[in-house]
């Protein structure tokens, strides 16, 4: 036998590796989209400067984002199924760019407030188009830490949202770190329209053997399209309502959407007023909990993809994982009551850190439960989530006016709050099924 040709036969037979370029360029569309979603709060003081605005209107701008990601949610999640998500994520993309730029031009409050609104409502669509695009590029025991690398890179793209438009502010004012923003979203949507398929074995990269190793659930595309044109709109709403495990599943995203909050709008003000911080030291101190997200989050990836290989168990490697990180999490929270104010911020830190554990178990069992029709399910699951982040400072703003009226403020009843929280999204996901999907 010669050697050369039985070389060239191994080579034949060897999987490519395009699933991990796609990988990458997801996960570097939620840096960038994370760039303008973030780095408005970090220059709402020179805008306001600059523009004369108030406390109030400048509240208003940072608020609406949400108004319009919670509104899109389901709609994106549809363009994603009706155009596909080649078309429908760079489209997402081009009209958060001009969001975006349409913020930095600005002069009035109406043209900011209308600009963050059209970005919230673009980058709703985003996370289900994504969740569909991993579904589809995947293989199902990996779909763990390819979950968890695109929540990590959402908290990564905030972190540098906030590290970049505080070096440029001052060298370049406020309106160039948006600008900026807007021309890195344009050069990510030039080269994901120009690289991705909705298919792997539409792919000019892809062999045989990584379409089989990925094991794509639409091989055969016209039963599928037949199935889904069986399905109609109010069917598949009766379904989802119908389901227990949606209603169970949208509402653990609520809690942990209300928990995350707090970490990104109000814990620099706790920490101040429990325990004395400088504003320096508090926002210094604010960082160790986000960043116990991102870990946690690419922890939590490996974690549910190791459980699956071994058990092949769902339930004990998505709704499990769900149940202890958040138990734990909330223990962490709880005890952070009795310790000291800096320890304090170290046991919360873990907390965050497990509640991360959780996420990619969101990721992975909305593919579970949603089957097809996973961007469907995930973008109702997200639209509920921003219910419970749009609450959470609010909530919270008046907790805080109660504990200041106390004769002896008690700051502790912050953490009593969220460790409840995070107990009830463990109860949501004792009870939560990944093997029941909408479509069976």
């Amino acid at each position: 036998m010669n050697p050369l040709s039985e070389n060239q036969n191994t080579s034949k037979s060897a999987s490519t590796h395009t699933r991990y370029v796609v990988l990458a360029a997801l996960s570097l569309g939620f840096v960038l989209a994370y760039l303008p979603r973030a780095g408005l709060a970090p220059l709402a003081s020179t805008i306001k400067k600059d523009l004369s605005f108030d406390d109030l209107q400048m509240g208003r701008i940072l608020a609406v984002f949400f108004a319009g990601y919670f509104l899109f949610q389901i709609p994106g999640g549809l363009l994603g199924q009706k155009l596909g998500n080649r078309i429908a994520l760079p489209l997402l993309h081009l009209l958060a760019a001009f969001a975006n730029l349409l913020t930095a031009v600005a002069y009035s409050f109406g043209l900011i407030w209308i600009s963050r609104l059209i970005l919230g409502l673009a980058q709703a669509g985003m996370v289900p188009c994504t969740a569909q695009v991993i579904k589809n590029w995947i293989p199902e025991s990996q779909r763990g830490i390819a979950s968890s690398l695109m929540g990590s890179f959402m908290s990564v793209g905030s972190i540098i949202a906030t590290g970049l438009t505080a070096s440029l502010v001052v060298p370049f004012g406020w309106r160039f770190p948006l600008i900026l923003f807007s021309i890195f979203s344009l050069c990510w949507v030039i080269l994901f329209f120009l690289f991705f398929r909705d298919q792997p074995e539409d792919h000019p990269y892809t062999n045989s053997e990584e379409v089989n190793l990925i094991g794509n659930q639409n091989k055969d595309k016209k039963n599928d399209t037949k199935q889904e044109a069986q399905i109609n709109k109010s069917s598949l709403t009766y379904q989802m309502i119908s389901n227990r495990n949606i209603w169970l599943f949208c509402l653990q995203l609520a809690f942990r959407g209300f928990g995350y909050a707090f970490f990104i709008t109000w814990f620099p003000s706790y920490l101040q007023n429990s325990s004395g911080a400088s504003v320096q030291e508090a926002g210094l101190l604010a960082m160790l909990p986000l960043i116990g997200v991102v870990l946690g989050t690419l922890t939590g990836g490996k974690l549910i993809d190791l459980i699956y290989s071994r058990t092949g168990n769902k339930y004990f490697s998505r709704s499990l994982v769900g149940v202890f990180s958040h138990l734990i999490c909330a223990i962490c929270i709880l005890g952070a009551a009795w310790a000291e104010p800096f320890s304090a911020v170290y046991l919360i830190s873990c907390g965050t850190f497990l509640s991360g554990v959780g996420n990619p178990s969101t990721w992975v069992t909305a593919m579970d439960l949603g089957g097809k029709h996973t961007s469907v399910v995930i973008a109702v699951g997200n639209m509920l989530g921003s219910v419970g982040t749009y609450v959470s400072p609010i909530v919270v703003a008046n907790l805080f006016t109660y504990i200041k009226e106390m004769n002896t403020p008690n700051w502790n009843l912050t953490l009593y709050l969220f460790a409840g929280i995070y107990l009830a999204a463990t109860l949501c996901w004792a009870f939560i099924n990944p093997n029941q999907s909408v479509s069976d």
